[in-house]
This record gives structure tokens, C-alpha cells and sequence, in this order.
């Protein structure tokens, strides 16, 4: 019954998702960023070190971190706007009083942005031609994995309709300040950004590449309890917002 309950979710979501381009763009996006770090990345440094001499390719580690935080961003987006529609039709609480009930559907929504980002993050990893493979790409992928939750629940508790979603999900554009900040501010400085979530992922990522595999733990360890503490007051928020 609950197989059968999640079909009939996905079914919805796939119409819904044809029917609006935003929507189409947040799910095929992050493999349009994959395309763009294998095959364009590469000749665009060419072209800027022929034309300016400037290397592009030495900065390749900050543009896999600064890519890898759109692949999250886009099914976090997607899914904060089909909360927002069934918030807004009071759809949540049709699901509560269903065989599928209100955990399961905040299970389902909010699960579904995590597969997206894990897998799409996992492909851009092997497949991007950029990223390093190594144990500490995972930390990696953990921590952006639940920045789309977070995003999603984000949107869904403080937007007030679907164009206010759209508007703040414009927000999220500052989480782009995290890799620049792990990547080009000194030390002690560089922790004044650590509240930005992106930071932490980067962080890791860049650490790990750097050959000091116990700092990357040691961040992805903060960052772990620090995504997870956001998870839970923005789902907190959400239900204080449909109750």
C-alpha cells in the first residue's frame, strides 16, 4: 500500500514538474552542471590562459566546490515549491488523516531532494572529470546531501505563496559565498563565514585534497551537527507554520 501511495506522490510530481519549467530546470540542472565541468570547463581555460595567460586550471579545486553547491540547490528549490503548493491547498492535512499519514509524507518530500543531491552530487564526482575521488569526497556530499532539505523547508515555512518562493530561493545565492570563503580567506578570518552552511562542504572538500584527511573529519564532524541542527529547526518552523 505505501509502494503503491509513493507512485501515485511521484506520478503527481512528474506532471507537475512537465508542466512547469522552473521546476524542469531544478531537476535537470545539476546535469547540465556536470556537462559543463567536463566538456566546457576545460577548453574555456584554454581559450582565458591563450587570450591572458591567466590559468584558469589552477583554481579547478575551489570550481569543483563552487559547482557541487548547485547540484543540492536546485532539487532543494524544487521541492520547497510543491511544499509550498500543498501547503497553500491545505493538501498536508488530506495526507494526516491518510493510510500515507503526515510522516510519510514529510518523509517522502523530504527524502526525495536528499536521493536527488546524493546521487546527482555522487555522478558529478566521477563523472565531471574535476573532482578528486577520494574517502574525503564524501564528506563532501553528505553535508551538501542536506542542504536540500533544508532549502526546501525553507522556502516552504517562510514564503507565503509560490512567487514569494521563487523570490526567496534567490537567497540561496549567498550560500555561493561559502567556497569563496574557504577557499581564498585566511585563517582566523575565513571562520567569520562558517555560519554560511556551504562553507562547511567546502571546507572538507578542499581539506582533503590538500592531503590533511583529520582536519576534513574534523570539519565535516562540526559541519555534520551544524547542517543537522538547521534540519530540525527549519522542520520545527514548518510545522508551527501548517499547525
Amino acid at each position: 500500500m505505501m509502494i503503491l501511495k509513493i507512485k501515485a506522490f511521484m506520478k503527481n510530481d512528474a506532471r507537475q514538474i512537465r508542466m512547469d519549467p522552473m521546476l524542469m530546470a531544478s531537476l535537470f540542472g545539476p546535469l547540465a552542471i556536470i556537462v559543463v565541468a567536463r566538456y566546457v570547463f576545460p577548453p574555456l581555460s584554454d581559450w582565458i590562459q591563450e587570450q591572458y595567460g591567466f590559468l584558469l586550471m589552477d583554481y579547478s579545486n575551489f570550481a569543483v566546490t563552487f559547482l557541487m553547491l548547485v547540484i543540492p540547490l536546485l532539487p532543494g528549490t524544487m521541492a520547497g515549491l510543491l511544499m509550498l503548493d500543498e501547503r497553500d491547498e491545505n493538501m498536508i492535512a488530506y495526507y494526516a488523516i491518510t493510510p500515507f499519514t503526515r510522516k510519510g509524507y514529510f518523509l517522502y518530500r523530504l527524502l526525495l531532494p536528499c536521493a536527488l543531491a546524493i546521487s546527482l552530487a555522487s555522478l558529478f564526482i566521477l563523472l565531471s572529470g574535476m573532482a578528486k575521488i577520494q574517502i574525503e569526497s564524501l564528506y563532501t556530499i553528505v553535508l551538501l546531501t542536506l542542504e536540500a532539505p533544508c532549502l526546501a523547508l525553507f522556502l516552504a515555512t517562510f514564503a507565503s505563496n509560490k512567487v514569494e518562493g521563487l523570490a526567496l530561493s534567490k537567497i540561496s545565492g549567498l550560500l555561493f559565498a561559502g567556497p569563496i570563503i574557504a577557499a581564498f580567506t585566511p585563517l582566523p578570518w575565513q571562520y567569520l563565514g562558517a555560519w554560511i552552511p556551504s562553507y562547511w562542504p567546502a571546507k572538507s572538500y578542499l581539506l582533503g585534497i590538500a592531503g590533511e584527511p583529520s582536519a576534513a573529519l574534523g570539519v565535516f564532524g562540526i559541519g555534520l551537527a551544524y547542517h543537522l541542527i538547521l534540519l530540525i529547526t527549519m522542520f520545527h518552523s514548518f510545522l508551527k507554520r501548517i499547525d
